[in-house]
């Protein structure tokens, strides 16, 4: 199976040196490493220079991570891609394991590393600073529709291999053939996002086209996150959303909404409907009183319904779970 490695990146001098390093010392060589720039105004571009054998797809302007990447997707032959962060350190068996996973089982979609944190020294940022924190352990679909990072911030081991709802972007292996299979339009990620649980939307896609996700403890990353990336009013937005930007509070709100409209059906909708109310009743609440702005996303998802529909009736045509079978991904 031939894996190429895809990295958008967005003045990501910081980090990238790191990334690349760490591709570079994988005990699985990828068959290709190519990052796709979005416009940067730092360094980025003369540090891609400095590492032979890295391809670079330079865009005029910020295109978002999912067109970006749907352009890398498009011009590689490879059999699996490999989607990440420019702020992710693979350990150097991680493409390996995370290849023969999805090499194990041909219905197996993606597949996802375990991710740790590391911080940055200040006094040294070219040091980072591991720890046994848990970034995220695959992806998880919940009642309320929140898809959430499993195990994010436990020091939980997560030590053994699990179905999972998805893969999250920050580092997951797609099989092309599961991506082809859910293609909208010629899009694998979708461009009305921009940014931001376009992962999510994904991963329900292949979900319902019945290909499954696997988490792979003995694949290790570590991810730098700056911020938690908690996303609801009942575990403790309020400390959290605060530190994170108008345009991204908007954006998620936003593909939150697409993504239910996209792929939401009678059959798993009016079972889990009370958990599913609960949720958006309470997050509508909150930012009426604290987060006004953020309301434009709901106008712009709005104004977005009639692509969404579209969309949603070619989900349906490569639907191939019932709603039953569906619901049983679902975690109370």
């Amino acid at each position: 199976m031939t894996v190429s490695v895809h990295i958008v990146t967005w003045n990501s001098e910081l980090f990238l040196p790191t990334l690349l390093q760490s591709l570079k010392t994988q005990t699985r060589q990828p068959d290709r490493i190519l990052v796709i720039d979005n416009a940067s105004a730092d360094q980025t571009l003369n540090i891609i220079k400095q590492w032979p054998g890295v391809h670079l797809l330079r865009n005029t302007r910020n295109l978002g991570f999912a067109r970006a990447h749907n352009q890398a997707i498009a011009i590689s032959p490879a059999e699996a891609i490999l989607v990440t962060n420019p702020d992710v350190i693979l350990t150097p068996s991680c493409i390996a394991k995370l290849a023969a996973a999805l090499e194990e089982n041909v219905n197996t979609g993606s597949v996802s590393a375990k991710l740790l944190r590391y911080t940055l020294d200040p006094h040294d940022l070219s040091q980072p600073q591991p720890s046994d924190t848990v970034d995220v352990a695959g992806l998880v679909l919940r009642r309320s529709r929140q898809v959430v990072n499993r195990g994010e911030g436990s020091s939980e081991s997560f030590d053994r291999p699990a179905d999972v709802f998805g893969a999250p972007g920050v580092l997951a292996l797609y099989r092309r053939q599961a991506l082809e299979d859910v293609k909208i339009n010629g899009e694998l990620f979708d461009e009305d996002f921009f940014a931001y649980k376009e992962d999510a939307d994904l991963a329900w896609r292949l979900r319902w086209a019945g290909w499954s996700a696997r988490y792979i403890p003995s694949a290790v990353a570590y991810h730098h996150r700056a911020q938690p990336h908690h996303d609801d009013t009942v575990r403790g937005v309020s400390a959290v959303r605060p530190h994170r930007s108008p345009a991204i509070r908007t954006w998620s709100y936003r593909n939150h909404l697409l993504m239910l409209v996209k792929n939401e059906t009678a059959g798993t909708f009016w079972p889990h409907l009370p958990f599913i109310l609960f949720y958006e009743l309470r997050r509508l609440g909150y930012l009426l009183w604290r987060e006004w702005s953020t309301l434009k996303g709901l106008w712009q998802a709005i104004r977005l319904l009639p692509r969404m529909i579209k969309k949603r009736r070619v989900i349906a045509q490569h639907r191939r779970l019932s709603s039953a079978a569906f619901r049983r991904l679902i975690t109370p």
